[in-house]
Formats: structure tokens, sequence, C-alpha cells
């Protein structure tokens, strides 16, 4: 009987460790954003303007933390971008500097994740807003 009630309490005891464990390990809910992404922008003060982009995200993002780039390959400019906020499907960020091409850090954005596992980026400067859907590669 003894064999009996103590193989049961470490059975017990394994899964309350097990499912402790599980619990507390918890995933970031910036990572479901994690990955490199490309698309077209397209421009508020010329219509006629496209721009290619690859946006990068790392896996552990915090908001306040560095948190990946943005490459512009139509002009050759690389930022940096902080995490500013995250708020269910929408990863606000900032640019932290250019990390290449002689391009100004100016301005901020969002990058919405759509129901399609698209992400739909817009990024506002003081001259003009920047949009366009962004595919996982």
């Amino acid at each position: 009987m003894n064999t009996k009630f103590l193989f049961i309490s470490l059975v017990l005891s394994f899964s309350l460790v097990g499912s402790g464990c599980t619990a507390s390990a918890g995933s970031n809910p910036a990572d479901r954003f994690a990955g490199t992404w490309s698309g077209v922008m397209s421009f508020t003060n010329d219509p006629n303007r496209k721009e290619d982009i690859v946006v990068f995200l790392p896996t552990g993002c915090a908001v306040g933390s560095v948190c990946g780039d943005i490459n512009n390959t139509t002009i050759s400019c690389q930022w940096q971008m902080t995490l500013a906020a995250l708020n269910e499907n929408v990863f606000k960020y900032k640019f932290s500097k250019p990390m290449s091409g002689q391009c100004p850090a100016l301005g901020g954005g969002t990058l919405i994740l759509q129901e399609d596992g698209t992400l739909f980026r817009e990024h506002k400067t003081p001259e003009f807003t920047a949009s366009g859907s962004l595919a996982r590669k």
C-alpha cells in the first residue's frame, strides 16, 4: 500500500512540476512579429513613388529596446528600430539610428499583423506617410 501511495505521489509531483514549468515559460507576445518581411511602400507626398523594403524582427523583443531593422533597398538606407509599444496585433516602432546610407532616422510607425498573416506597415515622418503590405519571407 505504501509503494502505491508513493508512486501516485511521485506521478502527481512530476505532473505539477512539469505544468508549472510550462506555464512560467510563456511566450513573448512580440515573437509573433519575428522574422523577415518584405513589400512595397507607397507615399502620400508622391502617389507614383514606390520603394521596396525589408523588415527584420528578431525574437525576444522588449518594449523600449532595440528590435530589428528596416532596409529600404530602393534608396540603399537601413535603420535600426526600437520597439515603442506592443498592443495585441500592433507593433509600434521608432527609428533608433541609421545603420547604412545617408538617410535621417525620422519618425516612427506601426506594423499591424493582419488576419491573412501579412503585416501592414504605416510609417509617418513630418513630410510624408509611407504604407504598404509586407509578406513573410
